[in-house]
């Protein structure tokens, strides 16, 4: 930052800011528990009350343009460029609960739970919102004859409801601060994000049922659980159409639904006084979609997270929560007007080239994996340990962004031959088998219109990277997770009048990667975890891969 340099002219003789956020929190909690036991039954009740406050106070202070050269101080800038800005976010919820607990013997369990919370986000007429649960199980060997088959065995079932309220302020409308524009003139405009005055509380109702089994005195064990919610009401703040006078609006946009099942497997299948193996095997699997939502919006964009035609969406009425849209290259279709699976690409005519659907509103993927899991092996030999952790997955699509951005700047291995193209497929006017090569230095007529080869083989490969499906793999893992191994050398130590306990381990996390996937690593998305909504899983865009890293410990107990 000088005269002369590279910023704005206006920051050319220095440019100062600081910001400060004050946060306060304040919770009250009152408890009160009472259990009583009448004969085999056990009785207890929870009462509950909480307040919760919440303040932020912000401030942002700013200016430019240093009268003294070197003098780094707002005294040593004019009052005429000198900023302050400052936002004040309250909140405050209140809540009341209860719990009530019943068991009869080991055998029946069963619990009921009530919640109100009154929240100062929503309208004062639905401030108010209540929501129960009821949860059981019952453990059915405790009726069984004793056996060394089935050990233990129990199954549980639960209905909930969970509810949230809004962001602060979302029931209003915001403008920004006054600004000089068209350079005299002072204005002010709709802020980015508009409000709602009749929002509703968002709620999530969840249903699940599952099993937990033993077998041959605990040597194998087996937990699974089948869950259904749907949240109602949601509480989001989709991109909609400007005309509304917002780029986005927070409302109660419809409704969410996940289900899916868990699957827990252990097994001990050697357990000696020297040598121990422990295994466990967990799967899951979900499939979430997008249901009722805002009449004609047929595509739900939650985040900004987009790679050349390529973005993150939410498709209602059934669709992919975690969807992907783009263009793409056109096939041949049948006597019903369905393009055929595998077919040939159609060749437009008037470009040589292939046909594509000219927009990036199709649904072209689902980033959710069908199926996600982990193996963990433990092994013991004596004072040894050592522990190894597989991960799993199948299925989901993941876009290639990177290879995109190799692919359009001429850099990817995709792109080595420049010499020469080949279109083939079926005409857009005819129908028939056709097959067109460009080759550099040459000229073509096409529609009309000559065009040099050089041009038609830039043009093809613009057209290859507006194909999304150039770019877009269903992917598979196995990944080793981790491989750690302790000693415990404490039985080695003659004396432990000094030190009690002594063990050593090594540890190696992302040490291996199978995958059918070509780009980096599969796991990295494009703006990582704090994305909003459903995120930019699924999307690799010039990201860096998980880092391959080995620990050392060494634990002394005196």
């Amino acid at each position: 930052i000088a005269p002369g340099g590279a910023v704005k002219e206006m920051y050319q003789d220095g440019r100062l800011s600081k910001s400060g956020v004050d946060y306060e929190f304040i919770t009250s909690n009152l408890l009160m528990n009472f259990n009583k036991t009448i004969g085999d039954f056990d009785l207890g009740l929870l009462l509950g009350h909480t307040a919760e406050m919440t303040n932020r106070y912000i401030q942002s202070h700013w200016g430019y343009g240093f009268s003294t050269a070197g003098t780094i101080s707002f005294a040593n800038i004019i009052d005429d460029q000198k900023f302050f800005t400052d936002r004040t976010v309250k909140k405050r919820l209140v809540g009341v609960f209860g719990e009530f607990r019943a068991s009869y013997k080991s055998i029946a369990y069963l619990t009921v739970t009530g919640r109100n919370d009154w929240s100062s986000t929503l309208p004062v007429e639905n401030r108010s919102y209540f929501y129960p649960s009821v949860s059981g199980s019952f453990v059915f060997t405790e009726l069984l004859p004793k056996n060394n088959i089935l050990s233990f065995g129990k199954i549980r079932a639960s209905w909930a409801q969970v509810g949230k309220d809004a962001d602060p302020y979302a029931t209003n409308n915001y403008l920004w601060s006054p600004a000089v524009v068209s350079g005299s003139y002072v204005g002010s405009g709709n802020s980015w994000t508009g409000g709602s005055p009749k929002l509703l509380p968002e709620i999530q109702t969840s249903k699940e049922i599952g099993a937990e089994l033993k077998f041959l005195d605990g040597k194998i064990g087996l937990d699974f659980t089948y869950y259904h919610s749907i949240t109602k009401n949601q509480l989001a703040s989709p991109r909609l159409c400007q005309s509304t006078g917002y780029i986005f609006l927070t409302l109660n946009s419809g409704s969410v639904e996940n289900k899916g099942m868990e699957l827990s497997i252990n097994a001990i299948p050697f357990d000696t006084k020297d040598f121990t193996w422990d295994v466990t095997l967990n799967l899951s699997g979900n499939r979430g979609t997008l249901g009722k939502f805002l009449k004609g919006v047929d595509l739900f964009y939650v985040t900004d997270v987009q790679v050349g035609g390529v973005k993150a969406a939410s498709v209602p009425n059934g669709g992919y929560f975690l969807g992907l849209t783009g263009d793409y290259w056109v096939r041949e279709k049948d006597d019903d007007g369905n393009e055929i699976a595998g077919g040939q690409y159609i060749v437009d005519e008037t470009t040589g080239l292939y046909t594509t659907t000219k927009v990036t509103t199709n649904v072209i993927g689902n980033r959710e994996p069908d199926l996600i899991g982990g193996v963990n092996n433990n092994f013991r030999y004596k004072n040894l340990n050592l522990s190894v952790l597989f991960d799993i997955r199948i299925g989901g699509d993941i876009y290639n962004g990177t290879e995109y951005y190799l692919t359009t700047r001429g850099m990817s291995m995709r792109t080595l031959d420049r010499e020469e193209v080949t279109v083939s497929g079926v005409s857009s006017s005819t129908g028939d088998p056709v097959s067109y090569t460009y080759k550099s230095g040459e000229t073509y007529t096409i529609n009309g219109a000559s065009y040099s080869g050089d041009y038609m083989i830039q043009s093809y490969w613009d057209s290859y990277a507006s194909n999304a499906y150039n770019f877009m793999t269903s992917t598979n893992w196995l990944r080793l997770r981790s491989l750690s191994m302790a000693y415990d050398f404490t039985s080695m130590l003659k004396n432990k009048k000094y030190i009690k306990n002594l063990s050593a381990s090594v540890a190696g996390y992302n040490l291996w990667l199978w995958t059918n996937y070509k780009g980096m690593d599969p796991e990295v998305s494009v703006s990582g975890s704090g994305t909003g909504g459903s995120g930019s899983m699924g999307i690799d865009y010039c990201g860096v891969p998980a880092t391959r890293s080995v620990s050392f410990s060494l634990n002394v107990t005196f």
